[in-house]
């Protein structure tokens, strides 16, 4: 390693480099991991070579591989994974092994090594968390269908990466994480050595961690059980590059027990800075590595991989959560939400390189078939809806099959239609019910359908942008319709279906957000309820009332002692 002023002047470059490229690409509203990724290539050796040790910075940046590892642990929990339901556990469990099933297949067809392949496999099963969970905010769609479809699919990657880094480091024989292994050890010292340290830990983390952060001097400082949760994180880290395992794996089973403790929360809120900044190392030190001559040549083969990849990947992830999804507008949503190749993935592959699993020349393809497709991945998300939506009715009878899966109900009239029963639909609906109002709820998910019956309403399964379910809901003859949608987008289309089966109608919609209310009362909507500014007056009317009555504040004897401190 070079001395530590050099090394200082090279994250002094990177880091200024990712925040002057982060700020330019959230100005253009895109994420700013891309900005971190292509400062990396920016002031890696292959252009610019302002970083004069890469590998320094990308040792160092290691670190943030641990922490985010360490972070990782700290949200896990079997409660948080059950709550996922089926189309995250069953639906991202069965992608994530058609995937590596496929690009396995697809790899040894190429000559490749089993090996080899199902690495390649592994990198490729993974989407990107950070970069899509921000994008479906930002559009609005993190409350739709697909959205919440797609974030628990994501979060079961998420778990899915710690069985996936064991799996390639001990395909490859050895120790191996992005920083390098131990060296060569046979597979059942690897398993006896991962025994001892999971013994150790589990003694560490459970029995004496808890007496000292229960002790006085821990209680008044808090800064002690955050310096406690890093050298834990760091300490199982060291621990497992000695035991020839993957140091990465060592910090997620720090987190793991550490998040059962009652300073998990603390620790977490005080963590994520330090994840950030070495994190942010970490992504552009993956740019430093791509190979710009490399990108330049092999243009073609990159793209075709490019190609593969995404399609593969969105036909695959199609198949496996369209048996857990009443929708093939959503299922379809979901697969094209999905297909890039996620952050994860990068560890993955320096594991892959480490162990020699993939050669130099993989590696970099690899590394330039991500980056394209995580620049590419604002467009691909952003459009998902429109783009499910063609292929949808280009793909399937969506007529058909509703027709085939709704019920029969003729002569309904002077009842209000109310599509979309999730947490708002269902507020709405049971007030006008109580009211003895006829509610007829319309929704894909069979499952809410079934829970609008069960309070007494009546309920109808079908897709509401189909004209031919409108009409079959009784639509020209209703009183009200009421869209209870959180995607202002399907309201939109929805609205312009209603102005044509029933124009007379009035329709009240919902506006997740404030800039969407403009464009849904333009559409023909004849009420827009403002979620937002609703909360705001709901708000402000609480203060004022709160602040019209007298009150007498009580001072406990605890806050009083507390406030001394």
């Amino acid at each position: 390693m070079t001395d530590g002023w050099s090394l200082l002047a090279d994250l002094v470059v990177t880091l200024t480099a990712a925040l002057v490229l982060g700020v330019i690409f959230e100005k253009l509203k895109q994420n700013a991991i891309i900005g971190y990724l292509l400062a990396g290539v920016l002031v890696g050796p292959s252009t610019t070579a302002w970083v004069s040790s890469p590998k320094d910075v990308q040792t160092l940046s290691e670190f943030g591989v641990a922490l985010l590892l360490f972070t990782l642990g700290l949200e896990f929990s079997l409660r948080r994974l059950v709550r996922l339901g089926k189309v995250a556990i069953l639906g991202g469990l069965i992608q994530i092994l058609l995937v590596i099933v496929v690009f396995t297949g697809g790899g040894m067809a190429l000559g490749l090594e089993l090996k080899t392949a199902v690495t390649l496999g592994a990198i490729a099963s993974l989407a990107s968390t950070a970069v899509v969970l921000r994008l479906l905010a930002d559009t609005g769609d993190i409350d739709t269908l697909h959205g919440r479809s797609s974030v628990g699919i994501l979060l079961m990657q998420d778990i899915a990466v710690v069985p996936l880094v064991m799996m390639v480091t001990i395909m490859g024989g050895q120790a191996a994480s992005a920083a390098g292994g131990k060296g060569s050890l046979p597979i059942g010292q690897l398993l006896i050595n991962s025994g001892i340290l999971i013994a150790i830990m589990f003694l560490v983390v459970t029995v004496v961690l808890p007496r000292l952060l229960d002790a006085s001097a821990f209680a008044r400082n808090r800064e002690l059980p955050i310096l406690t949760a890093i050298a834990t994180c760091m300490a199982s880290a060291w621990g497992a590059h000695e035991a020839g395992l993957s140091p990465a794996l060592g910090a997620f089973l720090a987190g793991m027990l550490l998040a059962e403790t009652k300073f998990a929360e603390q620790i977490r809120s005080d963590v994520f800075p330090l994840r950030t900044l070495f994190v942010t190392l970490f992504v552009a030190s993956i740019g430093m590595v791509l190979n710009v001559p490399f990108l330049g040549q092999h243009i073609g083969l990159v793209v075709v991989g490019l190609v593969a990849v995404l399609v593969l990947k969105a036909l695959f992830t199609f198949a496996a959560v369209k048996p857990f999804l009443p929708s093939h507008l959503a299922a379809v949503a979901v697969a094209i939400t999905l297909c890039q190749v996620g952050e994860f993935s990068f560890v993955l592959a320096k594991i892959g390189r480490s162990n020699g699993l993939l050669s130099e020349f993989l590696f970099q393809l690899v590394v330039s078939v991500s980056v394209a497709s995580l620049i590419l991945t604002p467009t691909i998300v952003t459009f998902a809806p429109k783009v499910a939506r063609f292929l949808s009715l280009k793909l399937f009878n969506i007529k058909k099959m509703a027709e085939a899966e709704r019920k029969e109900r003729k002569g309904l009239r002077n009842h209000v239609l109310l599509i979309g029963f999730g947490e708002a639909g269902q507020a709405a609906g049971q007030q006008l019910h109580d009211s003895n109002v006829k509610v007829l709820v319309m929704d894909i998910d069979h499952r809410l359908v079934t829970e609008a019956e069960e309070r007494g309403m009546l309920g109808v399964l079908g897709d509401a942008s189909q004209d031919s379910n409108l009409l079959h809901a009784g639509a020209p003859e209703a009183k009200a319709i009421i869209i209870a949608l959180p995607d202002f987008r399907v309201s939109k289309m929805i609205i312009s279906h209603l102005q044509l089966v029933a124009p007379h109608v009035p329709i009240i919609v919902r506006a997740r957000y404030h800039r969407f209310a403009d464009e849904l009362d333009m559409s023909g909507a004849e009420i827009v309820v403002d979620e937002e500014t609703l909360v705001g007056l709901k708000l402000g009317d609480r203060v004022v009332e709160l602040l019209s009555k007298p009150r007498t504040r009580k001072v406990r004897p605890e806050s009083a002692s507390h406030s001394d401190r």
